[in-house]
């Protein structure tokens, strides 16, 4: 070959191996700064989380404290004083919850005051560093359905599954069906209950029925003032979590709890009678082992705690209980009478299935990198999933 020649393609040569090698290692320094970015990420989501689920905040008591607000708390935390690692305060979890439509929970801590304090929220230029969503459920997700048309209800059937939606088969389901009424002795009345309980596994679809057909909870003969419900308990391979189901609802009063607290709001709902809603003063509490309890309550609407909260008027009351209840009460209920007729009216601690969805007012954009953390928290003996997401802001 002509000298020429081998010269001009040792010199193409050459000059594709070195185009290759700077493509090469151009393409190699991106991705490992691509990948330096990404564990940064990980490295702030994984403090978040950490804080979230193990520290306290402060005050330490500012779930039950009704005088702590969105000004004046001081740092965000959702661990329980002198609780194990992954125990989670159920006062604080519902001072994350804004409320439904038929009640606004007036102890709110809005997710600003959150991004503030743990500096994913600038409030000096009003921008979001990093987007996040906080995610708390029941580890299982219970449903109860009648299965029968009789009143009051002898049959139930229910269907179990885990946090990632699957079947739970081989769990263990224990129901708890309760009869609350009211005793009258001439001038006097009291609040008193019966129950009894049976128990069943789920079959390979998670369902099971439990049936109280000859075995019903006993109300007193003579007894016209009276409710009933079912508690579900569920235990799934060392998960454990709660629901419930009440016969005789009063659709038109919301109720819900913070601390020792009850808050109560009569609502209109549409093709049901207005009409007054007389309280039996006395709560029903339900433990996360299905213990119950009584406990006296008073009208303190316009008392201290009715200004902190609400001034009020008829449509809204608060109630104080005699004694705060303790972390495992699941379930608070109040005995209601409406044109005649006694109900029964639950507010949950926290609230059942979903107990927080709590995000940033940022909304996650499709193509922006996100990481997302997840484990198994405790709440009194119950198991619930959280998962944090959190991703970049955008300039």
């Amino acid at each position: 070959m002509n000298p020429v020649y081998e010269y001009i393609v040792a010199v193409l040569i050459a000059i594709l191996m070195i185009g290759y090698t700077y493509y090469s290692i151009t393409t190699l320094s991106s991705n490992q700064l691509q990948l330096v970015e990404e564990e940064q990420l990980d490295v702030v989501a994984s403090r978040l989380f950490d804080k979230i689920l193990l520290t306290q905040g402060y005050p330490e008591d500012w779930g039950s404290n009704i005088y702590v607000n969105n000004t004046s708390l001081k740092d965000f935390g959702l661990a329980l004083s002198h609780g194990k690692m992954y125990d989670l305060d159920v006062d604080k979890v519902m001072r994350m919850f804004t409320g439904a439509s038929e009640i606004i929970n007036p102890l709110y801590i809005n997710t600003t005051t959150f991004g503030t304090l743990t500096g994913l929220y600038d409030s000096g230029s009003g921008y979001w560093k990093y987007g996040f969503r906080f995610y708390l459920k029941t580890a299982l997700n219970i449903t109860i359905e009648k299965a029968d048309t009789k009143t009051p209800t002898e049959k139930f059937r229910v269907n179990v599954k885990n946090f990632m939606g699957k079947n739970a088969p081989n769990a263990e389901v224990k129901g708890t069906y309760i009869a609350i009424y009211v005793v009258k002795q001439g001038n006097e009345q009291y609040f008193d209950y019966s129950y009894v309980t049976v128990n069943n596994m789920t079959n390979w679809l998670g369902e099971t029925m439990l049936d109280f057909k000859n075995n019903m909870p006993q109300v007193p003969q003579g007894i016209s003032e009276y409710a009933y419900c079912l508690v579900a308990s569920v235990n799934y391979y060392g998960l454990q979590s709660q629901h419930s189901y009440v016969a005789n609802t009063i659709p038109t009063l919301g109720l819900t709890i913070q601390g020792k607290y009850l808050i109560a709001n009569f609502t209109q709902v549409e093709d049901i009678a207005r009409g007054a809603h007389h309280l039996e003063l006395t709560a029903f509490e339900l433990t996360s082992s299905l213990t119950m309890i009584l406990n006296p309550a008073i009208d303190v609407t316009n008392g201290e705690a009715g200004k902190i909260v609400n001034y009020g008027g008829k449509n809204y009351r608060v109630y104080e209980l005699e004694n705060e209840p303790s972390q495992d009460v699941i379930f608070v209920g109040l005995l209601v009478k409406k044109q005649g007729k006694w109900g029964l009216v639950f507010a949950s601690r926290p609230r059942t299935p979903v107990a927080v969805d709590y995000m940033s007012l940022g909304i996650k954009s499709a193509g922006i990198n996100t990481v997302t953390l997840s484990r198994i928290v405790r709440i009194g003996t119950n198991s619930y999933y959280a998962e944090l997401t959190l991703w970049r802001m955008s300039e």
